[in-house]
C-alpha cells in the first residue's frame, strides 16, 4: 500500500473575532464629591484617602483668603468595602489653619506629611510629624521662597526624592517640577527636572510612581483638553519624551493630580469633566488590563511539508516516475518519493500519487489519495514589522489570532515602552531607539463558570533611530 509521511508541519494563522469595544481603565466618582465645591488631589491614607476641598467646615462660618477665594482644607473619607461615606471629615484639627492646605503626600509609614501650605500667592511646603495621635512639628520646608509658589509635593516611595511644582525664577516657563534628593539627613537643593519634563507652559502635581515613572499635568499644546496627564520615566539619567496617559484618563476639560498605587492599577485623579459647575471631582479609577504573569514566545509560522512513500522506497525505481499531485493546483513529476512542498495558505487539501511506467507508459492514477488539513498553531499572533525606525507609525495587527476554543472578548497590546492599547488592530509610534518586547494578551468572554481565559505571546520588535540624508 502506498502511504505518505508527514515529517513536519509549521502553520500560519487565520483571521479571527473582532474585539468588544472597552476601555482601559474603569473611572467611578466617589460618594464623597460634591456638586458645587472643588473636590481634588486624592492620596491613600489608612482605610481611605485625604484630599484637598473647599467646601465650607460648618453653613455658618465660610472661611476665605485675603483675596474672598474659599480656602482649601485637607478632608478625610473612609472606604470601606468598594462603598465611600458620603460626609467626609477635617483630617487634622493640628493642620488646619487660616490658610489654604494641600496638596499633600505622606511618607509610606504614614507619619510623616508634606503638604502645601499658604495665601493663593505666596504657598509653601510645610513638614509635620505624627506623635501622640496628633500631627505637629510643622516646620517650613528649606527651599520655600517668598516671592514665588513651592507647591503640590510627592514623596517617592523609599522617601530619597521630593518632587514639587514651584514657578521661581530660573524655569522654562510659569510653573516647573523639580526634584530635591535626601542626603546625609536633609534635602540637596532643588534641581530643575529640565526640557525634557517641563514646557513654557504650566507643569505641575508630580506624583512619582515606585517603578520609575513620572506623572505630572500639564496645559501644554498637544494634549487633548486644558490640563492633560502626562507620564515620563528617566533612563540613564535622561527623561523619556512625556507621553500623554490614555483616555478616558485624560478628557477635553482639566485632568490633575494623578495617583496610583503600588502595581499601577488603581488610583485617583481630579478632572472637572462631569460637572457643569467647572468645579474639580475626584475620580477613582482601576487599570482594565489582565495581570500577565508570563509569556511564551510566538511560534513561527510557515506551511512546509516533507511528504514520502516510504512503502516503495527500497524497489528498483529506474523504470518508474511518480507525479505528486499537492491539491493546491501544482504538480511535480519526478523521481522522488520523498519531496517537500510549501502550501501559500491554510485549508484542506487533497494530496495525490500517480505512478508512472515508462517502459509500457501505463499510468496508475490516485495510488495515494489522501485529505490533508493544513491548520495554524493555536496561538494569538501579532503582524508587525520586525524593525522600524523612531518616530515611525507602526501597525500591529492580531487578525491572524488561532485560537478555535476561545469567544475573543478583548485584544491587549503591550508596547514594551509603557504604552498600551486595546484592540485588534492597533497603532503605535516609538519615540526611543532600542529593542521592544511587544506582547499580545488576548481574553475569552465569560464561559458557564464565568471563568475568563487568557492566551498571551510575545515577538520582539527592533527599533532603529531614524537617519537624516
Amino acid at each position: 500500500m502506498i502511504k505518505y509521511l508527514l515529517i513536519s508541519l509549521l502553520l500560519i494563522l487565520a483571521p479571527f473575532r473582532a474585539i468588544i469595544a472597552q476601555e482601559l481603565y474603569v473611572v467611578s466618582s466617589p460618594a464623597f464629591n460634591t456638586r458645587e465645591y472643588d473636590e481634588f488631589a486624592a492620596v491613600p491614607y489608612k482605610d481611605g484617602v485625604v484630599f484637598c476641598t473647599n467646601r465650607p467646615q460648618s453653613a455658618f462660618a465660610i472661611r476665605t483668603d485675603s483675596s474672598g477665594k474659599p480656602l482649601n482644607d485637607l478632608y478625610f473619607a473612609k472606604k470601606t468595602g468598594d462603598k465611600w461615606e458620603r460626609n467626609p471629615r477635617v483630617f487634622s484639627k493640628e493642620l488646619n489653619s487660616k490658610y489654604h492646605e494641600g496638596p499633600m503626600t505622606f511618607n509610606k509609614e504614614g507619619t510623616a506629611i508634606y503638604f502645601t501650605l499658604g495665601e493663593t500667592v505666596t504657598e509653601g511646603i510645610y513638614t509635620a510629624n505624627y506623635t501622640g495621635n496628633k500631627w505637629s512639628e510643622i516646620m517650613p520646608f528649606p527651599f520655600n521662597e517668598t516671592v514665588s509658589k513651592c507647591a503640590q509635593p510627592c514623596l517617592s516611595a523609599d522617601g530619597t526624592k521630593l518632587f514639587f511644582a514651584s514657578n521661581r525664577r530660573g524655569g522654562s516657563g510659569k510653573f516647573d517640577l523639580y526634584v530635591c534628593l535626601w542626603n546625609r539627613n536633609q534635602w540637596g537643593r532643588p534641581k530643575n527636572l529640565g526640557s525634557e519634563i517641563n514646557s513654557t507652559a504650566d507643569d505641575k502635581y508630580p506624583f512619582y510612581h515606585k517603578n520609575g515613572k513620572l506623572y505630572f499635568a500639564s496645559n501644554r499644546t498637544g494634549g487633548v483638553g486644558g490640563f492633560d496627564i502626562y507620564f515620563s520615566r528617566e533612563i540613564e539619567g535622561k527623561w523619556t519624551i512625556p507621553q500623554l496617559v490614555a483616555e478616558p484618563i485624560n478628557s477635553s476639560k482639566d485632568d490633575f493630580a494623578f495617583y496610583s498605587d503600588s502595581i499601577d492599577r488603581h488610583g485617583y485623579f481630579s478632572s472637572d469633566r462631569a460637572n457643569r459647575y467647572r468645579v474639580a471631582d475626584i475620580l477613582e479609577f482601576t487599570f482594565n488590563f489582565p495581570v500577565i504573569d508570563s509569556a511564551q514566545i510566538q511560534e513561527t509560522n510557515s506551511y512546509t511539508f516533507l511528504l514520502s512513500e516510504p512503502s516503495s522506497m527500497n524497489i528498483d525505481t529506474t523504470s518508474f516516475k511518480y507525479e505528486w499531485e499537492f491539491g493546491d493546483g501544482t504538480k511535480h513529476l519526478g523521481k522522488e518519493l520523498e519531496i517537500e512542498h510549501t502550501y501559500a495558505a491554510t485549508g484542506d487539501y487533497n494530496i495525490k500519487l500517480n505512478i508512472i511506467d515508462t517502459i509500457t507508459n501505463t499510468v496508475q492514477e490516485n495510488k495515494l489519495s489522501t485529505l490533508l488539513e493544513v491548520r495554524d498553531i493555536e496561538q494569538p499572533y501579532i503582524t508587525c514589522p520586525d524593525t522600524s525606525l523612531v518616530g515611525v507609525e507602526i501597525l500591529f495587527d492580531a487578525s491572524k489570532t488561532n485560537l478555535p476554543n476561545f469567544t475573543i472578548a478583548n485584544y491587549y497590546w503591550d508596547f514594551g515602552d509603557d504604552h498600551i492599547a486595546l484592540g485588534k488592530e492597533v497603532k503605535h509610534i516609538y519615540t526611543e531607539a532600542g529593542v521592544y518586547k511587544v506582547t499580545l494578551t488576548i481574553t475569552s468572554v465569560p464561559d458557564s463558570n464565568n471563568k475568563i481565559n487568557t492566551e498571551t505571546r510575545f515577538r520582539q520588535l527592533v527599533v532603529k533611530k531614524a537617519t537624516s540624508n
